[in-house]
């Protein structure tokens, strides 16, 4: 099928969470359920989005974004660790986008007629195969590169410039149609988990807050196990049994900002992500403000 350059946005149904969720665990093996990425998606459908594109009435998903809009004083400490991802809570974290609506206390400036501001923290962008198909394409000169989102021209970009860029033409149309309860955007963030990703949001400009967080699996039965001093600034996150070795643990090692770690990673490391940040250009002194 030749993929049309027109595409569509819908929400992401439950059949495609389930595929993000499973690919995520396989991935990086961080303690979130299934149940939390939902609430996720639910509280703000209009940020969890699928791009699809069409040809001869056919619909084939291109690509995938989730962001989860979180008031302030959470994004701030996610930043930081102080709030892990997977405890991102968005009855209480999220900022109110449209009729439904979050009860944090610091949305009552919306009464006011205060923007609320707002850090939009990137959960998951993928791109599919399809995607891929159709950026070469492009490459090709085969047809037109023109790319064009929800009536928004975005010209010929990658998968996560556009994606992004939709989120921000989102946020803009929520701000003209409900300009009382505008949100002050401070910029977004992502938790950074793979090389690709790394590469991706470091050439949009992203950097790292110096926020860590590495999975290794550790030996349960071994007295010199680094299990001890994984836990100083980590959790065991179950154990699992190695039919050809002893029995194992998966142990998160947290690294803050500032914080200098003395020991050497030891063999077992499954992953190592990074919590990283691209502040708004309107308002570059809030980099200052959520360093402890």
């Amino acid at each position: 099928m030749t993929i049309s350059s027109l595409l569509h946005t819908s929400p992401i149904s439950d059949a495609l969470l389930h595929t993000i969720y499973a690919s995520d665990q396989e991935m990086y093996p961080a303690p979130l359920t299934y149940e939390r990425l939902q609430r996720w998606r639910d509280a703000c459908p209009e940020l969890s989005v699928c791009f699809s594109a069409s040809d001869d009435g056919s619909e084939q998903p291109v690509g995938v974004i989730i962001v989860l809009p979180l008031v302030k004083k959470y994004w701030e400490d996610l930043l930081v660790g102080k709030i892990k991802e997977v405890d991102v809570d968005a009855g209480e974290m999220f900022a109110n986008f449209g009729g439904g609506g979050s009860n944090t206390e610091m949305e009552s400036e919306v009464h006011l007629q205060a923007p609320v501001e707002v850090g939009l923290h990137v959960f998951h962008i993928e791109r599919f195969t399809a995607w891929d198909a159709e950026d070469a394409l492009k490459k090709t000169g085969a047809r037109p590169a023109t790319v064009t989102v929800g009536g928004c021209e975005n010209g010929n970009m990658r998968f996560a410039d556009m994606a992004l860029d939709e989120i921000q033409r989102r946020v803009e149309a929520f701000h003209a149609e409900v300009g009382k309860r505008r949100w002050d955007v401070l910029g977004f963030s992502a938790l950074t988990a793979t090389p690709a990703g790394k590469k991706t949001f470091a050439r949009l400009g992203f950097v790292p807050t110096g926020y860590k967080e590495i999975f290794q699996l550790v030996e349960t039965s071994s007295p010199s196990s680094p299990t001890s001093v994984a836990h100083l600034n980590g959790d065991d996150l179950g154990g699992s049994q190695n039919n050809t070795g002893p029995p194992t643990t998966v142990s998160a090692i947290y690294i803050y900002p500032g914080e200098a770690r003395t020991e050497k990673m030891r063999s077992g490391v499954i992953s190592e992500s990074e919590m990283t940040v691209r502040y708004s250009a309107t308002s570059p002194e809030k980099m200052n403000s959520v360093w402890w």
